[in-house]
C-alpha cells in the first residue's frame, strides 16, 4: 500500500493560531513566569540575608552567582536532554528542579548550604528556556512564531516583577518567605505541565515508535486534516547527528560567535543590574519597602518591552534588537547623573528593564528561529550557556565595583560598554541573516537557510 507523505513542518505553518496554541503559550508563559520569580528573589533577598548571617555586602556576591553557574550547567545539559527525551520532558524535569531548589533555600541553616541549593535552582533555571524556546520555535506557525515565544518569554519578566511586589506589599523583607513562595509557584504549574503540555510535533516526528503520541498532538492542532492509517510523516529539514561544529554550517559561522557575543554582554548587563539594584537604591537613601518596589519597575519596564519586541521582531525584523541595545546605552547614563529626583529614577529604572530585557527576550526568541529543529535544544542550550558567563560576571564585578565604595555614578556608566558590543552584535546578525543591515521582519523572511 502507498504510503502518503505529510509534511510536518508545512503544516504547522498554515494552521491558525488554535486552542491548544493558546494553551501552550499559556504554559510556557507559567513556567517562564517561575524562572523570573526565582531570578529576581535573590536579589531582593539579599538586605535579609546579610543581616541575618552578618556578612558584608560584597559577600553576597557568590550567591548570585551560584544560580547563575547552575544556569550555565543547566542550559547545556538541558540542550542534550531536550533534543534526546523531547522538549515536554525537559520543562517538566527543570520546573521540578527549581521547585525542590527554592523550597530547600527557603529553610537553609547556612551560608554553604544556601550558595548549593542556588546553584541547583540555576540548573533548573538554565534547562528550562531552551527548551521552552525550542518548543515554541517548533509548535507555533511561522507567521507568529516571534510574537508568541516574545509573550511566552514575558513570563520572566512579570515573574521577575513579582518578589518586589511581595517584598514591599507582604513579605516585608521576609527573605526566607521570598524563597518559599518562588518553591510554591513552580509545585504549582507542574501538575499542569505534565497533564496539558504538547510535545513538539518536529521532535516527535525523528523519533521513530512515538507515531501515537504524534497522531494526537497532530488532531489537536490541525483538526480540519484527515490523517489516514498509511500516512508517512516527514519533516523536510536537515536531519543530522549532533556536532558542535554543526552550530557553525554555513551562514551560522557568523551568527553563532556573534550571537554568543551578543548573549554574553546582554545578560552581563542584565545580572549586573539585577543582582545589585536594590542594595544600590537603600545606598541612595531609599528604605528596603521603597527599594524593592522601585526594582520592581525594572521588571515592569520589562513587560512592556517584551509587548513591543514581539511584534516588532515579526515586522521589523532583528535590528530591533540593536535599537533596544542603543536605547540601554542611554537611558543607563541618563540614571547614572547624580541629582535626579525620585520621581525621574522611577522612570529610568523601568525604562532601563524594557531596553535590557526586551533584548534579552528578543535575542532568545530569535535563537529558536536561526537553527533547525535536529539541533535546535542545543543550538539554543550552547547560546544560553555561553551567555551565563556573562550572567555570572555580572554580579562578581558589581561585588567588586561595591568593595571598592565605587559612585553611583560609575555602576551605572559601567553597563554603556557591553551594551554597545551587544548593539554591533545584533547589527551583524542582522546582516549574515537577511543579507541588510536594516534587516527584515521575521515574518517576511522566506530565503532563509533555516527555519
Amino acid at each position: 500500500m502507498q504510503k502518503t507523505d505529510f509534511d510536518i513542518g508545512n503544516i504547522i505553518d498554515r494552521q491558525p493560531v488554535r486552542r491548544i496554541t493558546v494553551v501552550l503559550l499559556g504554559l510556557c508563559f507559567l513556567a517562564m513566569l517561575s524562572d523570573g520569580y526565582n531570578l529576581g528573589a535573590a536579589s531582593l533577598a539579599a538586605p535579609g540575608i546579610v543581616k541575618y548571617f552578618g556578612i558584608h555586602r560584597s559577600a553576597v556576591a557568590p550567591i548570585f552567582s551560584a544560580a547563575l553557574l547552575g544556569m550555565l550547567v543547566g542550559a547545556l545539559a538541558s540542550g542534550f536532554l531536550g533534543d534526546r527525551f523531547g522538549r515536554k520532558r525537559g520543562i517538566v524535569l527543570t520546573t521540578a528542579i527549581i521547585c525542590l531548589g527554592s523550597l530547600g533555600c527557603a529553610v537553609s541553616q547556612g551560608i554553604n548550604a544556601l550558595l548549593m541549593l542556588r546553584f541547583l535552582t540555576g540548573v533548573g533555571l538554565g534547562g528550562l528556556l531552551p527548551n521552552v524556546t525550542a518548543l515554541m520555535s517548533e509548535f507555533v506557525p511561522k507567521r507568529v512564531r516571534a510574537t508568541f515565544t516574545a509573550y511566552a518569554f514575558m513570563g520572566i519578566t512579570v515573574g521577575g516583577a513579582l518578589p518586589g511586589i511581595f517584598s514591599s506589599l507582604l513579605l516585608n523583607g521576609n527573605w526566607r518567605g521570598l524563597f518559599l513562595a518562588g518553591g510554591l509557584i513552580p509545585l504549582a504549574i507542574l501538575p499542569l505541565l505534565a497533564l496539558m503540555l504538547p510535545e513538539s510535533l518536529k521532535f516527535l516526528v525523528l523519533r521513530p515508535g512515538r507515531e501515537a503520541e504524534l497522531r494526537l498532538w497532530l488532531y489537536r492542532l490541525a483538526p480540519d486534516i484527515e490523517v489516514p492509517v498509511t500516512a508517512r510523516f516527514v519533516l523536510n529539514e536537515p536531519r543530522q547527528r549532533f556536532a558542535l561544529a554543526s552550530l557553525f554550517d554555513g551562514n551560522l559561522r557568523v551568527i553563532t560567535p556573534v550571537l554568543w557575543v551578543a548573549y554574553i554582554n546582554i545578560m552581563l548587563v542584565n545580572f549586573f543590574v539585577n543582582s545589585w539594584l536594590a542594595l544600590v537604591l537603600t545606598d541612595i537613601g531609599l528604605s528596603q519597602r521603597q527599594a524593592a518596589g522601585t526594582a520592581s519597575l525594572y521588571y515592569v519596564g520589562g513587560i512592556c518591552g517584551v509587548l513591543v519586541i514581539g511584534r516588532a521582531l515579526d515586522v521589523v525584523g532583528p535590528v530591533m534588537l540593536a535599537i533596544y541595545a542603543l536605547l540601554g546605552c542611554v537611558i543607563t547614563a541618563l540614571i547614572a547623573l547624580p541629582g535626579s529626583p525620585a520621581s525621574l529614577t522611577y522612570l529610568l529604572v523601568a525604562l532601563v528593564g524594557l531596553s535590557i530585557l526586551g533584548a534579552q527576550v528578543g535575542m532568545s526568541a530569535i535563537t529558536g528561529l536561526l537553527y533547525p529543529t535536529a539541533i535546535r535544544s542545543k543550538g539554543a542550550g550552547f547560546a544560553h550557556s555561553i551567555g551565563r558567563l556573562g550572567a555570572i560576571a555580572g554580579p562578581l564585578l558589581g561585588g567588586v565595583l561595591i568593595s571598592k565604595q565605587s559612585s553611583f555614578l560609575t555602576l551605572f556608566l559601567v553597563p554603556v560598554i557591553p551594551l554597545s558590543i551587544a548593539a554591533i552584535s545584533f547589527l551583524a546578525i542582522t546582516w549574515a541573516w537577511t543579507g541588510h543591515l536594516r534587516g527584515r521582519g521575521l515574518a517576511q523572511i522566506r530565503q532563509l537557510q533555516h527555519k
